[in-house]
């Protein structure tokens, strides 16, 4: 990977707080929850709000015969729809299990760019499949059990990082639409994914809010969504345009160690050898597949 330009470096450093972030999101995910908000509303919570505060541009948008992203409904279906199963999935099961489940997500991607994209199989993608699948297996089955997953949370995490990766591809053969775009159509399709999967008919996934819980709970989504989602997800957008794309992949590991040990610090969740092992080899999966097929690397976003 070719040194740091001068040109790279600030977009470079808002991928790591971007990715900080979304590492910590598991804490204001749970607040919420304790603070009364069930587990799937929790999410459509600060997936919908982000819409609505975006909606009035959105609209002028319309009006004036510019595009909003909504025509990008399909690709959004999958990138959105990824965030809010893996935000549903912080709740479901230990924060470290649902980053890691996640983070397979290089190597179903990898898959999808030999069977579709037609790209070249080479040895390095080979192995970056074999290190994601190893790190399932430890994580999931290394007891000596089948690797299942052992809860609906496991299965919300391995789905999101499925629909990321077909996400991914999506976008890596869409043409460039606007950031602003980019982050409405996300956040719309997030919301109606996650206001789908919160109807369905799981006792884990609790029970609506209601109406005086939403007014006492909407300052609180409000000020997530202008000061934390909204910046977060642009900030990341904006800059996964600027820096090379094998550094984009690279940088946004950083979300992995800022998540899981946010999570062993502030949690009494279980971190043995397996959630490290796991951790480990799905990182190596992506960095091997990011550092031996650079050169054909296409522009990508980064992972939420």
């Amino acid at each position: 990977m070719k040194p740091l330009e001068r040109g790279q470096l600030v977009p470079s450093i808002l991928l790591v707080l971007s990715a900080a972030f979304w590492g910590l999101f598991w804490i204001p995910i749970r607040a919420f929850e304790d603070a009364g908000l069930s587990a799937a509303w929790a999410g459509v919570g600060q997936f919908l709000t982000p819409v609505v505060v975006m909606a009035p541009v959105a609209l002028w948008f319309a009006f004036q015969g510019k595009p909003t992203g909504l025509a990008h409904w399909k690709t959004a279906l999958f990138t959105g729809g990824a965030f809010a199963l893996y935000a549903d999935s912080l709740l479901l099961t230990e924060v470290a299990r649902a980053l890691i489940l996640f983070y397979v997500a290089p190597a179903w991607a990898t898959m999808l760019e030999v069977t579709i994209m037609k790209r070249r199989q080479t040895a390095a993608r080979v192995l970056a499949i074999i290190l994601g699948f190893g790190g399932i297996y430890v994580l999931l089955g290394g007891d000596g059990s089948l690797p299942l997953p052992r809860n609906i949370g496991d299965w919300m995490a391995l789905a999101a990082g499925m629909s990321w990766a077909c996400g991914s591809t999506r976008v890596r053969m869409a043409p460039e639409v606007t950031l602003f775009e980019n982050v409405f159509s996300f956040f719309t399709m997030a919301a109606v994914v996650g206001l789908t999967v919160a109807m369905l008919p799981f006792e884990e996934l609790g029970q609506p809010p209601t109406l005086g819980e939403i007014v006492d709970f909407l300052p609180w989504l409000l000020l997530i969504a202008v000061a934390f989602l909204i910046p977060v997800m642009c900030m990341q957008l904006y800059s996964v345009k600027l820096v090379d794309p094998a550094r984009v992949s690279i940088l946004f590991q950083s979300e992995v160690i800022f998540g899981l040990a946010s999570a062993a610090a502030l949690t009494a969740e279980p971190f043995g050898w397996k959630e490290g092992t796991g951790a480990a080899l799905v990182v190596a999966a992506s960095l091997t597949e990011v550092v031996f097929n650079r050169s054909g690397s296409a522009q990508a976003p980064a992972d939420p």
